[in-house]
């Protein structure tokens, strides 16, 4: 017989107002949301890992999904947005904004994020663990260079990306939005794309809300709770997905791939906000050493008088006054060597990162195209061989224009140089001194590098608001800055020493032979910022769900009416709903209650298809004071609070008490009770499934004393269970009071309420995922929880 031992370890009057409740079912973590929109974790014995804030005010959290290894939380906000979160440092790994609403006309009961689910393939994918030994990139391509290192700290702000290694198993993160249309994304990373419930309910004019989403452990089969938003009344769609299920290798490489892509592409953001950062430090050095100089003389008058004293041997007052008071020879060669280093940084920064960047995007979208060759493989994922295409094209012209970036790099090296040298001997002069005749000797050809340095050295064109008194001082050096700016170049690059100019001019004929190949004059006007934007571009067409047509491979089986709502267009604010999947019976489970309509208590349901026959039981069960023992002929009903299915053998029930206002009922009602006398029901067309003719059962008599627990002085509203973790927590009706309990302890353990943290469902794993380790054991009053937010 089941015993339902719990051990209360916890309770707490929070801050704020929560709304939302979720157990990792790796590890002991509860993730709370609150009524300000913040998302916060607890270990089970309440010690908060981290608060997560809101993305913006007014914006609340709808729902939240664990990733099956526990270290990733999704949460789904009332603006539509999703968000991935890394559990070790509240990183966001990722972020998707799919709704499809109007902001001018925003409602958050219309609209927003309705349900999150993660689901996880039963079956061990053959290409995870025995993967092909060529599908190691490694062995072909160049690692990645470590984002640490580098000098100027132009670097150190950059985060290596956080890797994530596909799992063995096919993970699915389901999305439902108040539009009725269901997200898919395999592993959080890899858009699949989304299917629409007017497609699934052959209704095309219909609107929808999604209210839960279940997935069979194979992923043949996926049962959708939602509403009609014209009549309110609650429908059950069972949907055919077995495409994820017979292409689930296809999936999990194309899923593997697109990771590759990602990492690719986060690296390049990086690496190109460093090469800015180094740039600006060079405008910077130069404003502070110039600045005084340059405001003191006419627009364009920097230029005039450095070339009339290059021309001439004569500086003008303002220039002399610079030379001889602000720039001293220390400071001169401070002032170069600085910016040589910011230069030597942006050139190691193109050559070793963003050339391997591009090289291996290259490779990884070429590899991606190969499999769009295999149209009766891959062709029902998606992606069209022309969009890889084009990506690849667009790789290609970001690698030659990085090889431009380098020439000009060069150049500007070989010019700065040549400046500062002059510059050198110019301020030796003016001081009277001598200086030594290998460094005063200056060639033509080097004169000629000089003035090409000081043409239109200060003449940069800025936007009309900063024509003001006090704007800032801006330099051109030279051509390198043109590159690292949104708009085209205004000084192009001499096309003569362009290797890919002189390779096409030999090989003419590939231009017309090869759709990757593109020629100069396309992208000649591209600064490199304008190449990167068109190549992330690209590469997010390849993947862009949105002219992916995943609802045509997924087929509604069975369109059941369930339920109809009695209270006005008020359903959806009145259900707690619960799904499972259970694969020993290759059945879905569902149960819910309708605060609205406590008489009825819990609506259970079961549907099996199999041999493409559908077959439903049907019941509403109800428990009374009887569950307590009592004899009194007026047997009271119990109204349920809220419910969630703890495992595969039990569903957990919160009861209101008959007695006492301020106490509750926890009960594990052992599902093989429920199923054995819920009834087959034949579905008709016109007809609500839970029906007036739908059998009642009072089921307080036919369950064991064992299985329910009164918790005193706590008025449950709300309930979250695991049954991997052998944990539950229990909400007040104020939202303000929580109770953490611990499942499944023997009889004398029961009773127990101290805090010990060695608790057998502590996993090892909690300790190396999260950073702050919890060794001692102390009693609940220890700790303070008002002190923790």
């Amino acid at each position: 017989m089941y015993h339902c031992g719990m051990r209360q370890v916890g309770e707490r009057h929070v801050a704020y107002k929560v709304n939302l409740m979720v157990w990792s079912n790796r590890l002991d973590l509860l993730a709370l949301s609150n009524f300000k929109g913040e998302v916060q974790i607890h270990r089970l014995h309440w010690q908060k890992v981290w608060n997560f804030a809101p993305p913006k005010e007014n914006v609340t959290v709808c729902a939240m999904a664990w990733r099956p290894d526990g270290k990733a939380l999704a949460i789904g906000y009332s603006s539509g947005a999703v968000f991935i979160v890394d559990i070790e440092d509240k990183e966001i790994l990722d972020r998707y904004d799919l709704e499809q609403e109007n902001p001018d006309e925003f409602d958050t009961n219309r609209f927003g994020i309705t349900c999150i689910t993660w689901a996880v393939r039963s079956d061990t994918l053959e290409s995870a663990t025995d993967p092909n030994i060529y599908d190691d990139s490694t062995i072909f391509l160049q690692n990645l260079p470590s984002s640490n290192g580098n000098s100027q700290g132009t670097d150190e702000n950059i985060k290596d990306y956080k890797e994530f290694v596909p799992p063995n198993q096919l993970n699915m993160l389901m999305v439902g939005y108040g539009t009725g249309y269901i997200y898919l994304n395999i592993f959080g990373r890899y858009p699949f794309g989304t299917i629409h419930l007017a497609q699934v309910a052959k209704d095309d004019f219909g609107e929808y809300k999604v209210l839960d989403i279940c997935m069979s452990d194979d992923f043949s089969m996926m049962q959708v709770l939602y509403l009609d938003r014209m009549t309110s009344h609650l429908y059950v769609s069972l949907i055919n997905t077995s495409v994820l299920s017979a292409f689930a290798e296809e999936v999990y490489i194309v899923a593997k791939k697109h990771g590759d892509i990602v990492k690719m592409i986060s690296y390049l953001d990086q690496t190109m906000n460093s090469i800015t950062e180094a740039w600006e430090h060079i405008l910077l050095e130069m404003d502070t050493k110039m600045a005084e100089y340059a405001a003191s003389v006419p627009e364009g008058g920097v230029s005039a008088d450095l070339l009339e004293l290059l021309m001439l041997g004569t500086p003008s007052d303002e220039l002399e006054l610079c030379l001889l008071q602000k720039l001293t020879v220390n400071d001169l060669k401070k002032f170069g060597n600085s910016i040589e280093l910011s230069y030597s940084t942006i050139q190691k920064l193109v050559l070793k990162q963003l050339n391997i960047v591009g090289q291996n995007l290259t490779y990884y979208l070429s590899e991606l195209r190969g499999l769009t060759r295999i149209p009766d493989r891959y062709q029902i994922l998606g992606i069209e061989e022309s969009t890889v295409t084009e990506a690849i094209r667009a790789c290609c012209a970001f690698l030659n224009k990085c090889l431009e970036l380098q020439q000009v790099i060069d150049t500007s090296m070989r010019n700065y140089k040549a400046f500062f040298r002059w510059l050198f001997v110019v301020i030796v002069r003016l001081l009277g001194e001598q200086t030594p005749s290998e460094i005063v000797k200056i060639t033509q050809q080097e004169l000629g590098h000089i003035a090409e340095f000081l043409y239109n050295f200060d003449n940069v064109q800025v936007e009309s608001a900063e024509t003001l008194p006090d704007k800032p001082v801006k330099f051109n050096l030279e051509r390198l800055g043109q590159y690292l700016e949104d708009q085209e170049l205004t000084i192009l690059p001499e096309e003569e020493d362009n290797p890919w100019r002189k390779f096409l001019k030999d090989n003419s004929c590939l231009l017309k032979d090869n759709d990757t190949i593109f020629s100069l004059a396309e992208f000649k006007k591209f600064s490199l910022v304008q190449q990167q934007q068109h190549l992330k571009s690209t590469v997010g067409q390849v993947f862009d769900i949105s002219k992916k047509e995943t609802g045509r491979y997924m087929s509604p089986i069975f369109n059941i009416k369930c339920y109809e709502d009695k209270s006005d267009g008020k359903l959806s604010e009145n259900l707690k709903i619960c799904q499972a999947y259970y694969d020993s019976e290759s059945s879905f489970v569902t149960a819910f209650v309708d605060s609205n309509n406590v008489n009825d208590g819990i609506h259970f349901m079961s549907i099996k298809i199999k041999d493409k026959a559908c077959s439903v039981t049907a019941m509403k069960y109800t428990f009374s004071t009887m569950i307590l023992g009592d004899k009194n002929p007026n047997d009271e009903l119990l109204s349920v609070m809220d419910l969630q299915f703890y495992s595969p053998e039990y569903l957990s029930v919160l009861t209101s008490h008959p007695h006492n206002e301020e106490s509750s009922i926890f009960i594990q009602l052992p599902l093989g009770i429920i199923q054995v006398n819920a009834p087959e029901c034949a579905l008709k067309p016109k007809l609500f499934l839970f029906n007036e003719k739908v059998n009642k059962k009072n089921i307080s008599t036919l369950i064991e004393s064992g299985v329910f627990k009164v918790l005193d002085k706590m008025d449950g509203f709300r309930i979250a269970v695991s049954g991997g973790r052998k944990v539950a927590v229990v909400l007040s009706k104020s939202y303000r009071k929580v109770r953490v309990f611990e499942m499944e302890i023997d009889g004398d353990d029961e009773e127990d309420e101290t805090l010990d943290t060695t608790t057998q469902s502590q996993s090892t794993n909690d300790q190396s995922t999260i950073s702050e380790k919890q060794n001692t054991s102390t009693t609940a009053t220890d700790v303070t929880f008002l002190k923790v937010f």
